[in-house]
């Protein structure tokens, strides 16, 4: 994930309590070549500052989670969705959020977020934007 050689975990906490809500957090936990542990963990949620959004009940974030290197820098970006979050007026519409790899581990610079409206999918209560299968 940090370019370092060892593997690193992110976590997703869809249920963690977040400004006495439940809207839910992702923790991404370094390896080493002691192997994984919390040392150095870091958490994120939509109060963290740089991250888009405001934690509401339900949101779920973290209810979905994936790391990859999508920008070539060899440290993984996590993707992170919140299944639950409201669009506007639109409930349960989804919304997936990409923080950047770094040497140091994730950051909230140049954080991105998008939900279905971006490819066209509009009004569409309960889309869930971001949830995964597992079939």
């Amino acid at each position: 994930m940090t370019g370092d050689g060892y593997a690193d975990i992110a976590v997703g906490v869809p249920s963690e309590a977040v400004r006495g809500t439940d809207a839910g957090a992702v923790v991404l936990l370094k390896g080493s070549a002691d192997g994984v542990s919390a040392t150095g963990a870091q958490a994120f949620h939509q109060e963290t500052t740089g991250v888009p959004g405001v934690a509401e009940d339900g949101d779920r974030f973290g209810s979905s989670v994936h790391l990859a290197d999508i920008d070539g820098t060899g440290e993984a970006d996590l993707f992170a969705a919140a299944e639950g979050e409201d669009i506007g007026t639109v409930a349960d519409a989804g919304a997936v959020w990409v923080l950047r790899g770094a040497s140091s581990g994730l950051t909230t610079s140049g954080v991105t977020s998008f939900n279905g409206a971006d490819f066209g999918f509009t009004g569409n209560a309960g889309l869930r934007f971001g949830e995964v299968f597992d079939h």
